[in-house]
């Protein structure tokens, strides 16, 4: 003990280092040698060093694992649907630029049977057209497309010359000129008078002119209970265009329509 107090006096070292106790026993060596000490005592143990403390370990999740493969699922279904998507524009566009070219190659088609048609051909051609023309003008009346319907009569009956003159397909071409306005007209009527359809309502494929027998209400639905639009005196005319049940769809003067029970028309 003595020897250990004058090696740290010595040598100054700290409480607990490991260095005295290497000095006290080349101590001790030397005195064996000169003056026979006994055996040296062990040294001191050395203070353990505390090992680190690892990390615990994050508890599993398994709703988190779930929602992130549901993620992955519906991105992979969302790119899936862009692929169908941008596929389905893209036959659009192609159907499209194929209806283009089979509407110029009926086009085309036409024109040059009107170029090579016959007094017979020109003569039925414009005759059907007239037809038409005559059949729109009683639909539509005085309307807002007067203008156009005054335009395709001056462009039919512009075909009078040269089909006089043996010219049937010049004839022909202006006959075409008027279906087409006559066409955009009718388009514009169905387009103005479109309505939504009664369920189980069933169209007329001719329209029937009738009249009504006793003064009537003219209702919004088919219903007995429905609201009443209007109110039609006996013998006012009327056309028929569908019905459902025991009901007629009507149209009356001065642009009323709605539904009417067939008991109460009649033929004119």
């Amino acid at each position: 003990m003595k020897l250990d107090r004058l090696a740290r006096e010595r040598y100054r070292f700290p409480v607990g280092s490991q260095r005295p106790a290497i000095a006290l026993a080349v101590a001790w060596s030397l005195c064996s040698m000169l003056n026979g000490c006994a055996t040296p005592p062990p040294p001191e143990p050395a203070t353990p060093v505390p090992a680190p403390v690892a990390a615990a370990p994050m508890p599993a999740c398994p709703s988190c694992d779930e929602q992130t493969r549901e993620i992955a699922r519906l991105r992979q279904d969302l790119a899936t649907r862009d692929a169908e998507v941008r596929d389905l524009r893209s036959n659009q566009r192609d159907q499209a630029k194929v209806l283009q070219e089979s509407t110029r190659e009926v086009t085309r088609a036409k024109v040059k049977l009107r170029r090579l048609a016959t007094q017979a051909d020109a003569a039925s051609y414009i005759a059907e057209v007239e037809v038409a023309f005559e059949s729109l003008r009683s639909s539509v009346g005085t309307t807002a497309t007067a203008p156009m319907m005054v335009l395709a009569r001056d462009i039919l009956e512009s075909t009078t010359a040269p089909f006089t003159q043996g010219q049937y397909g010049v004839a022909m071409d202006r006959a075409a000129q008027a279906e087409q306005l006559i066409a955009a007209v009718a388009e514009n009527q169905v387009r103005r008078g479109s309505r939504s359809r009664v369920p189980g309502e069933a169209p007329l494929q001719v329209a029937i002119s009738l009249k009504v027998t006793v003064d009537s209400n003219l209702r919004r639905q088919p219903l007995a209970k429905a609201p009443i639009v209007g109110i039609l005196k006996e013998n006012s005319p009327v056309v028929a265009h569908a019905y459902k049940g025991t009901w007629l769809y009507v149209e009356a003067d001065g642009g009323r329509s709605g539904w009417i029970n067939q008991a109460q028309v009649g033929v004119p």
